[in-house]
């Protein structure tokens, strides 16, 4: 019964045709359940993947958008493994699937409630990692996004998060670049740690321009920290102290010792500082 909506999508002639005939797929996939709709999702994976086609590739993509649209949290089992594909997509020749591409992402990774957060994970790293630049800009969009939507979620993976984007700061492509900048940005400002608001600029900074390092350095060593320092707050603070105890100045490693021994008496959980103890010990 399906197969008559898939090939509407196919043969319509513009975005708008094609978008109607989305739509009307996603809602013969309602009427039908979401367990029996499995088999459609399943379908769309050879268009996605059809090089030689655009309407395939867009429909697929804008199928994918609307049957999200209809199903929503429920259909993240089935929907999110098809967000490799997507990601890939936003590198396509064609703008009508780039377009689509971020439709489609967008609107599936709207979808993890937080407790599925980390799990989705793996496949944004995966598309910053391995994929074209477009594709890296997608996924990192993506992760900005999920900080306003779930950013206690966020902030419990930033030991993960910081190396991968960190990396990308240093990419080739001035376009990548200025997006892992907003990315790790809006990262460090879901800590929430007030004591760091302020000096935020300044790590990223860092980051992007290590000869500030010790700039940087200098203002944290005059900083009061008075709330509890936890895991988050560790994570977007270690590449900095890493870098300083490694400066050949005996005074940016004497206030890195400062601002190390300033925080740690004000870790409340040792387990929050176990892990990154390894990179700061001598």
């Amino acid at each position: 019964m399906s197969a008559p909506l898939i090939d509407a999508i196919i043969k319509a002639e513009a975005t708008e045709q094609r978008q109607v005939a989305a739509d009307a797929l996603a809602a013969f996939a309602k009427s039908e359940g979401l367990v029996k709709s499995v088999a459609i999702i399943d379908s769309l994976k050879p268009l996605l993947e059809n090089k030689k086609s655009i309407p395939h590739r867009e429909g697929a993509l804008l199928a994918l958008a609307s049957l999200t649209s209809v199903f929503g949290q429920a259909g993240e089992p089935f929907l999110i493994p098809q967000m490799p594909k997507v990601f890939e997509l936003y590198s396509d020749k064609m703008v009508p699937v780039r377009q689509a591409a971020g439709v489609a992402s967008k609107a599936i990774m709207a979808l993890p409630t937080r407790y599925a957060v980390r799990l989705t994970l793996p496949v944004i790293f995966h598309a910053i990692k391995e994929s074209k630049w477009q594709s890296k800009i997608g996924a990192m969009d993506i992760l900005s996004g999920l900080t306003q939507s779930a950013p206690q979620q966020i902030s419990a993976a930033l030991s993960d998060i910081i190396p991968i984007i960190s990396e990308t700061m240093w990419d080739s492509k001035p376009e990548v670049r200025d997006q892992a900048t907003k990315t790790i940005t809006d990262c460090f400002n879901v800590v929430g740690n007030p004591d760091l608001i302020s000096s935020i600029p300044y790590l990223v900074g860092c980051i992007n321009r290590p000869e500030e390092a010790a700039d940087c350095i200098h203002q944290l060593a005059a900083t009061t920290f008075v709330t509890t320092v936890e895991e988050p707050t560790l994570a977007i603070m270690c590449p900095l102290l890493v870098r300083g105890l490694a400066e050949r100045t005996p005074s940016i490693q004497r206030q890195t010792a400062v601002i190390i021994d300033n925080m740690c008496k004000l870790v409340e959980n040792p387990a929050h500082a176990q892990q990154f103890l390894p990179k700061l010990l001598p």
